[in-house]
């Protein structure tokens, strides 16, 4: 059986309160919802769930007002056990309770819109820094990026929703839905990694607004609901190669020579573009023991990096006076690549992607697959062959396990072999075979 009563929180007993409606049957369904009603807690009792037994009230809260708001709650109670005995096998939750009292007071949209509003309110709060996130126990703001991605998302399931006349809720992210969604978009020829970016930022929204108690769907949380990923053609450069984009002579090509140069300094300082875009004079620091170093936090992962200023860096950083020119990232996606072409970084690299869920290999030349990120991936790959330990190369670039290090790195077969030639346990010994 239903049940259903009525409590005050407040802090002080002389401001207005807000009155909160639980609904519970049995062990099954323990929720509250707030109501738009407010009244003065010292008219309250919370262990009756109804006004206190007073022999006269006053001019703040007559007998009338009393009787007004006892009607209200006595009418909104009655709503909300009719619309219950109307569930047919569904459990009710948070999200349902609230938009049978927003219905009751005909002051909110549907309940089948309130997921979509949940999401424009996300991002909107994402964007004013109302809304945080924990990042390994370190509270931070959310960062353009992953704003981009959030509204690329909202778009796309605005489209999804209208492409299939429907209106999604909470209830309606299911596994069914999950098959749907990544068919709908798989058949619009959109990749792998885009569809489950996409994956990705639904169970994000979703699981913060169970966190706010919105409501109590765990399909996200289902192993078949996966964030689908896989691998891309990610390049290094080698040592030839930068040094070719190095020595190029582009004096007659100024837009060019700026994208060369902040190209290099995201390979030798081995860092993210948003990172390494941003280095002033504030962060060239020189230890006690002379060496000159960059001394900055990591904006993705809040950590503090100390990178050694190599020579070849130091030489591009006084050419801008050590604080980096502002550009944006896609103006260099787009110049690098030519840079790469002049420099003859032309050779054929076969890709491999995933187009309408089918694998597809193309031919592309290299200097194509060069980008900011390209940049932070060589740095690491490159001081990874020169011997460099693993883990003062992690101190620098900001992986947290051997593992993840590993795995981001690009060193083939031939690379890795190469590099053991020169370890002296393959040069060579002084011990001879007994005859």
């Amino acid at each position: 059986m239903a049940n259903i009563n009525f409590r005050v929180r407040a802090s002080k007993k002389n401001n207005l309160a807000t009155v909160f409606l639980r609904f519970y049957s049995s062990k099954i369904v323990d929720i509250t919802a707030i109501t738009p009603i407010k009244i003065y807690p010292k008219y309250w009792s919370n262990k009756t769930g109804w006004f206190k037994q007073l022999k006269s009230y006053d001019e703040i809260f007559s007998e009338a007002d009393k009787v007004e708001v006892e009607t209200d709650l006595t009418n909104l109670k009655n709503y909300v056990l009719k619309k219950y005995t109307e569930l047919i096998n569904t459990t009710p939750t948070k999200e349902w309770l609230t938009s049978i009292i927003d219905k009751y007071y005909h002051k909110e949209a549907p309940n089948e819109i309130i997921l979509n509003k949940y999401i424009d309110k996300f991002i909107k709060e994402a964007e004013s820094g109302e809304r945080l996130y924990d990042h390994n126990g370190i509270t931070k703001r959310y960062e353009k990026g992953s704003i981009k991605n959030f509204k690329g998302f909202q778009t796309q399931f605005d489209n999804y929703q209208k492409d299939k006349k429907v209106k999604l809720n909470y209830d309606s992210i299911t596994i069914d839905f999950y098959d749907e969604f990544v068919k709908y978009f798989t058949k619009k020829g959109y990749s792998v990694n885009t569809i489950g970016r996409h994956i990705k930022n639904l169970k994000s929204i979703m699981r913060c607004a169970r966190e706010q108690g919105l409501h109590n769907n765990t399909e996200i949380d289902r192993k078949k609901f996966k964030t689908l990923k896989t691998q891309v053609e990610n390049i290094y450069l080698t040592e030839s190669e930068i040094s070719k984009i190095h020595n190029l002579d582009l004096t007659d090509k100024p837009l060019l020579d700026l994208a060369r140069d902040i190209f290099l300094i995201g390979v030798y300082t081995a860092q993210r573009f948003s990172d390494f875009s941003k280095i002033r004079p504030a962060h060239i620091k020189i230890m006690d023991n002379g060496l000159k170093v960059i001394d900055l936090i990591q904006q993705k992962t809040g950590e503090r990096v100390i990178i050694p200023i190599k020579p070849e860096l130091d030489e591009i950083l006084k050419k801008y006076d050590y604080q980096v020119p502002k550009t944006f990232e896609q103006k260099v996606n787009e110049r690098i690549k030519d840079v790469g072409e002049l420099a003859k970084i032309t050779e054929t690299v076969i890709v491999e992607e995933n187009k309408g869920g089918f694998k597809v290999k193309k031919d592309v030349k290299k200097n194509e697959l060069i980008k900011t990120h390209t940049a932070r991936r060589t740095g690491c790959t490159l001081m990874y062959l020169a011997g460099v330990p693993t883990i003062d190369i992690m101190k620098i670039s900001g992986h947290k396990t051997e593992r993840e290090f590993l795995n981001y790195i690009k060193v083939g077969k031939e690379e890795t072999a190469t590099n053991l030639a020169k370890h002296p346990y393959f040069m060579g010994s002084t011990l001879r075979i007994a005859k």
